[in-house]
């Protein structure tokens, strides 16, 4: 599944200790918006959930809003996908039992 990950979270991802995380990272390319860039991440829904839960740390104390912003959009892009997939094994387990 692609997901767009937020420049400044793809920064904090880049010194990740999971290998997996920096590989996923390193087969996107930059997409320049206005101020920052974002990177198309192709991985199973489960490593976006894993590197979410490592970008964590972007919205404890002392955090900036940006990076607070920036980790709200990547759990709401990775909440409406994981609806979206939702929705679709039960579109499909109902189909098959037709």
């Amino acid at each position: 599944m692609t997901i767009d990950i937020l420049g400044l979270l793809a920064e904090h991802l880049q010194n990740s200790p999971s290998a997996t995380i920096r590989d996923a990272l390193r087969e996107g390319w930059a997409i320049r918006r206005r101020q920052g860039y974002s990177l198309p991440v192709t991985a199973l829904l489960t490593l976006h959930q894993t590197m979410l839960g490592q970008c964590a740390a972007l919205t404890g104390d002392g955090s900036t809003s940006a990076g607070r912003k920036a980790y709200r959009v990547y759990a709401d892009r990775i909440a409406t996908a994981t609806r979206t997939l939702a929705r679709c094994r039960a579109a499909a387990s109902s189909w098959v039992g037709q």
